[in-house]
């Protein structure tokens, strides 16, 4: 452990400084565009009627959205009585929407001193990020090279809406687990893989991707009679998490059809088998639909997409086929969900196997032109950090 991690320091080192650097950048932005426009109304307030209020500084970026629920369940917790509402007027039982590891493991800091539920929450996130930052090393590596491994690092905290990485959301913790998960499927190392892919399950339903690609390459190796009882144990331990804390909150609630319904009526989350998504990118790219069909937000999102999909098919013939099924998983389950498309940078960002390939690339250039080639995109990174929320007005 002691060699693994100082073998892994400078890709943690490299992602610490990419993402200040990306911070100090979207900070600066959103100081200037709150002087610009310190009324334009930006983030929902987070009560019952789901006002939107303007801006005060960047931490109201890290701070919004679903970090909002984080922070308020890391305080209060997920319990409550059913059919009452809390001081926000919010009812208890949209609490139960949002999975518990992440503030579960942020509460117990609260008890420190001088330690908020807003600092908490930071708190696990930042280790989060280190830990997939040390596992997406750990893979570059063991599939390439060290510098590889260090430049995969560097190129997950540079891609689009990394900036949660660093907020109050669950895409630090779930892409930790699920790297080391990976990293430990590709090692055969069954227990280890199939314990995280559990724990991975109480952080957010999109583990489904992780817990299925677990499964499936434990099947393989069990077929193929590789590693005796083991993979049978992973295909157990995976879904563990995700399937008990859907029957709890489905329990609380009166039934697994209930727990959707909110889902779908409160939170507009439903699977609609990429309906909506679909409607959208086409709209966008014929400039039709709504009056907003052409706002930068949008067109940018869907350039988003398109790169994705271009790094997924080149990602089948140059990485383990455990990767790619992930990362074609992962990006199902995001396009056939109902969601906004501007969260799709966001929704994406756990499915680091596609970042081999420009990882793969910029392992060819010079030490010179890769440190302008990185501080440029940190500089991008933290542009696109700050006027997504602050000037675009829309969902993270």
């Amino acid at each position: 452990m002691r060699a693994a991690a100082w073998a892994a320091t400078p890709a943690i080192g490299l992602y610490l400084v990419l993402r200040s650097l990306s911070l100090d950048v979207m900070y600066v932005l959103a100081s200037h565009a709150h002087v610009r426009a310190p009324g334009k109304e930006v983030f929902p307030d987070g009560t019952i009627n789901n006002q939107w209020r303007s801006f005060t500084s960047f931490m109201d970026a890290l701070l919004s959205w679903d970090a909002r629920w984080y922070t308020k369940i890391t305080e209060l917790g997920l319990g409550g009585p059913l059919g009452a509402v809390d001081s926000d007027g919010v009812p208890y039982q949209l609490r139960l929407m949002f999975f518990p590891l992440y503030p579960w493991l942020a509460r117990p800091l609260t008890y420190l001193p001088f330690v908020s539920p807003v600092a908490a929450c930071l708190i696990v996130s930042f280790i989060s990020a280190v830990a997939a930052a040390w596992g997406l090393y750990a893979i570059g590596r063991h599939l390439h090279s060290h510098r590889v491994g260090i430049l995969l690092a560097c190129v997950w905290a540079l891609a689009p809406a990394a900036m949660t990485q660093n907020g109050a959301f669950t895409e630090s913790l779930f892409t930790a687990l699920a790297v080391w998960a990976l990293y430990n499927v590709l090692k055969e190392r069954w227990l280890i893989a199939g314990l995280l892919a559990g724990i991975s399950g109480l952080s957010r339903p999109t583990a489904a991707a992780l817990i299925g690609t677990v499964g499936l390459a434990a099947l393989v190796a069990a077929i193929s009679r590789r590693g005796g009882w083991r993979p049978y144990a992973a295909m157990l331990l995976a879904p563990v998490g995700l399937l008990a804390y859907i029957g709890y909150a489905s329990y609380r609630l009166g039934g697994v059809g209930k727990y959707f319904e909110v889902h779908q009526n409160t939170f507009g989350a439903e699977w609609d088998w990429g309906k909506s998504a679909w409607t959208t990118v086409t709209d966008i790219m014929m400039g039709v639909g709504d009056d907003n069909g052409n706002k930068p937000i949008r067109i940018l999102s869907v350039l988003i997409l398109a790169g994705f999909l271009i790094l997924l098919a080149l990602l089948v013939s140059r990485a383990p086929w455990q990767l790619t099924v992930y990362a074609a998983a992962t990006l199902i389950l995001v396009v056939g969900s109902r969601a906004h498309i501007s969260m799709m940078g966001r929704h994406l960002l756990p499915a680091f196997p596609v970042l081999l390939i420009p990882a793969v690339a910029l392992a060819r250039a010079k030490d010179r032109d890769l440190v302008i080639l990185l501080a440029s995109m940190a500089l991008l990174s933290g542009w696109y950090a700050g006027w997504l929320p602050f000037i675009s007005g829309q969902a993270i």
